[in-house]
């Protein structure tokens, strides 16, 4: 067997995605040169380098614990991947040096314990290693239980919106069942989460009907059979996004440097079915992540951004319209357009933010102020704008201003994700500390922390009704979370996902949230009563969902394709 350096680059790589370190998985495929040669890499299963760590450390830990006759040496001391290992049994000195554990010559007698022990090591590490996929490969870094003892030492200041905080008239209380043809959006009443906690809190618990959906209303779940299949990316799709003026056209991004645009009214066997966007490669790169896919309002635009720092606009026809150039080409991961469509966004890895004319295509004007990489940015209306980096900070900025209109600073962590209101009242914003905060331009604190997570919380996104302040977060910890800002309750914990939940798209009335994870399961869920209203199995882990404005769901799969699927009529 030879370990070769490019595939344990490309563990290394893969852990860092699938973990949700974008920026730094960028990052590393660019030091690394990792697709510099044009072989494909065949896909892995997610959770491999976890697996591989945790089947080699099994093995060291049967190799240090037999010894040199074959007899095994019992210990009860944790054996780590990092630090000298220590037996918990002390050894006998031979005359002759060796060293021989007192309790192994109890054990003399029975020459297959050495086998024994390696038998128990290997049922070890099967079972850590379903343990790491159900937790989105963070069993080696992310201890669960560590993270809820943090949060119970939270400063009495922090809102904590578990079950112990809500009233008990609302802990007690019990939702009728939906009835499907109700058109009212009861979201606001809290439902019983008592039993979702307990379910995610206690090892080994069987799921109860409240713990698996969130709600006290629990429908047999159906399966998505009917899907439709667009085929033509030659490695993984990372971003779909629907055209806001067209429910039948669609556009994607994948891994292999290029976007399309799917006309889905058109026939298969028409020549402009798919347009392909193509982005050109840095010297030496085979190809090149697309980073970023985002429309106009009017549909009319599409910016797409790639890991080269590359950013092209085109026409809904896929004609080059701008190419959008830096003086330093740095890495790209979110794009934003404001809401009149005359102005474009671009967060870099460098903690810069560019603002570009879209009339002209030229730079308007760069905004430095983060001290770490941008992750993310979003318009509160044609000219105020929020962004969050690395640095644990958010930041609002304002058109025509170079210096910070407020800096928000309260997260432990990387901050992932903001979201700005659908009216524009407040922002909302998720960090790898387990949070999520409310923030609103009048005050410089938070107007509602949200702790209940038990991972990272990978993104965020609104109920898409400026009547109502309601938010879901998505965690590496496999649940999505409902929080109502008016009352600071947790209105929904949906958590049948097996792994860290990527990504959210609630349906345009609001009633339905669609939820992807690389458990390959694509979750929707009803809002009015929490519960699990169907799934989508892939083949592949899912990296992006997103809701039309009328009925179908575009699915963005690991394995290059797109699933297109129609749930409230399948």
């Amino acid at each position: 067997m030879v370990l070769k350096s490019e595939d344990v680059n490309y563990l290394v790589h893969r852990y860092l995605k699938e973990s949700g370190f974008l920026h730094t998985s960028y990052m590393f495929q660019f030091e690394s040169q990792l697709f510099k040669n044009d072989n494909e890499i065949p896909s892995v299963e997610p959770g491999s380098l976890i697996r591989v760590l945790q089947k080699g450390l099994q093995y060291m830990d049967v190799e240090t614990h037999l010894n040199e006759d074959g007899s095994a040496r019992l210990c009860s001391a944790p054996f780590s991947l990092v630090g000298k290992h220590v037996c918990s049994l002390m050894t006998d000195a031979a005359p002759n040096g060796r060293g021989k554990a007192t309790v192994s010559r109890q054990n003399e007698a029975s020459p297959g314990r050495p086998q024994q022990l390696a038998q128990q090591a290997q049922q070890r590490a099967d079972d850590s290693s379903a343990a790491t996929i159900a937790h989105g490969g963070h069993t080696l870094v992310h201890d669960t239980g560590t993270a809820a003892k943090e949060g119970a030492k939270r400063p009495a200041k922090t809102r904590d919106t578990t079950i112990a905080h809500l009233p008990s008239t609302v802990a007690a209380s019990v939702i009728a069942p939906a009835d499907d043809d109700d058109e009212s959006m009861d979201v606001d009443v809290p439902d019983t989460e008592r039993d979702s906690q307990r379910h995610s809190s206690e090892p080994g618990s069987k799921p109860t009907s409240n713990s698996t959906s969130g709600g006290a209303n629990v429908r047999k779940t159906r399966l998505i059979d009917r899907v439709q299949v667009l085929r033509g990316h030659a490695s993984s799709v990372f971003l779909c996004a629907w055209n806001p003026a067209s429910n039948n056209v669609l556009a994607t991004g994948a891994g292999d440097g290029t976007a399309r645009i799917w006309d889905l009214s058109r026939p298969k066997t028409d020549d402009e079915y798919s347009v392909v966007l193509k982005h050109d490669a840095l010297p030496g790169e085979a190809r090149v992540d697309v980073t970023s896919v985002v429309w106009n309002s009017q549909g009319t635009l599409l910016a797409t951004a790639c890991f080269s720092g590359e950013m092209r606009v085109w026409t809904a026809a896929g004609e080059l319209k701008f190419v959008l150039k830096q003086a330093c080409q740095v890495p790209i991961v979110a794009m934003r357009w404001n809401h009149k469509g005359t102005l474009l966004l671009s967060a870099f890895l460098d903690g810069s933010i560019a603002l570009w004319d879209m009339q002209t295509g030229q730079l308007r004007q760069e905004y430095k102020g983060h001290k770490g990489s941008v992750l993310d940015v979003d318009w509160q209306d044609n000219s105020t704008f929020a962004s969050c980096a690395t640095d644990k900070s958010v930041i609002v900025w304002r058109d025509g201003s170079p210096t910070p209109v407020k800096t928000f600073v309260g997260h432990k962590n990387d901050v992932n994700a903001i979201k700005w209101h659908p009216a524009g009242k407040y922002l909302a914003s998720a960090s790898d500390d387990g949070s999520v905060k409310v923030w609103s331009m009048s005050s410089d604190t938070p107007v509602q922390d949200f702790f209940g997570h038990a991972q990272q919380v990978y993104t965020i996104k609104w109920l898409p009704r400026p009547d109502k302040a309601i938010v879901a977060s998505a965690s590496f910890d496999g649940t999505v979370r409902v929080w109502d800002v008016q009352s600071g309750a947790c209105l929904r914990v949906l958590s049948a996902h097996t792994a860290g939940v990527h990504c959210l798209s609630f349906s345009s009335d609001g009633r339905y949230l669609a939820s992807g994870s690389f458990d390959k399961n694509v979750r929707i869920w009803s809002i009015k009563d929490g519960s699990l209203f169907k799934t989508f199995v892939a083949d592949d882990g899912i990296h992006d969902v997103q809701w039309a404005a009328k009925g179908r769901v575009a699915v963005a799969i690991a394995n290059t394709q797109v699933a297109l699927l129609d749930p409230l009529n399948a």
